[in-house]
């Protein structure tokens, strides 16, 4: 499969990875430390690094989401139902 050819600008802050609309030729982000081949490498490095922008390949992005959380929220045993 040959390498994508077109990178979308995500900006990653508070825990939350958003697309800019923003796109690149994948010449022009190749060399840059932000940019991953998947979500997964984008999603590690955005935790790794924290907030900042990265360039994923433009198929890279689920379908119909608009941001990702990078962070899960805390759920406390005390305010779960008993059983």
């Amino acid at each position: 499969m040959p390498p994508p050819t077109t990178f979308e600008e995500i900006h990653v802050y508070e825990g939350v990875a958003e697309r800019t609309g923003v796109r690149f030729k994948r010449n022009d982000v190749r060399r840059s430390d932000g940019c991953c081949r998947s979500l997964t490498e984008l999603l590690r490095k955005a935790r790794a690094s924290g907030e900042g922008y990265f360039y994923l390949p433009v198929n890279a992005w689920p379908e119909e989401t608009e941001k990702i959380e990078l962070q899960k929220k805390w759920v406390v045993i005390s305010s779960l139902p008993a059983a």
